[in-house]
């Protein structure tokens, strides 16, 4: 597997992995338009438009995007492995790929807003939670639990 900073060009790869992701999150007990919601906000447009502001890293075996993650200032957002390679450390590579790079930059401490499926894999990573808060895309709401590390 090799990690590697995104580009403009993957914007299209990016948002298949979510929208595929989005087909599996029965788990965070969303309900079908929470899904259809998430998706619609990850299309190549968006991703590309969000590329320019977050520092993006994609993971990629044998040339396929298996995962990605990203950092905008403190904030670790848009973790996503892929559904079918969940399990095999993925995540927790990319994971700590982002915080050596946000420790070289001279972060002191990363946020996060985890899912409640994403809940228990940060809390295994170090992230304590501090709080609970709700997402809002369209009017639909998501819940989400606040967490950071040192």
């Amino acid at each position: 597997m090799t990690i590697r900073q995104a580009k403009i060009q993957d914007a299209k790869k990016l948002s298949y992995l979510i929208q595929k992701n989005a087909e599996h999150v029965e788990e965070n007990l969303y309900t079908p338009i929470q899904r259809a919601t998430w998706s619609a906000q990850n299309k190549p447009k968006t991703l590309k438009e969000q590329l320019k502001k977050r520092k993006v890293f994609c993971a990629f075996e044998h040339n396929k995007l298996v995962g990605t993650i990203a950092l905008e200032g403190n904030l670790v957002c848009g973790m996503y492995v892929s559904y079918s390679k969940r399990g095999q450390g993925i995540g927790q590579k990319l994971l700590k790929h982002l915080e050596n790079y946000a420790k070289r930059k001279g972060l002191t401490e990363l946020i996060l807003t985890a899912s409640p499926n994403g809940y228990g894999f940060y809390l295994k990573n170090g992230y304590k939670p501090y709080g609970k808060m709700t997402q809002e895309f369209d009017g639909i709401k998501y819940p989400e639990i606040k967490m950071k590390k040192n």
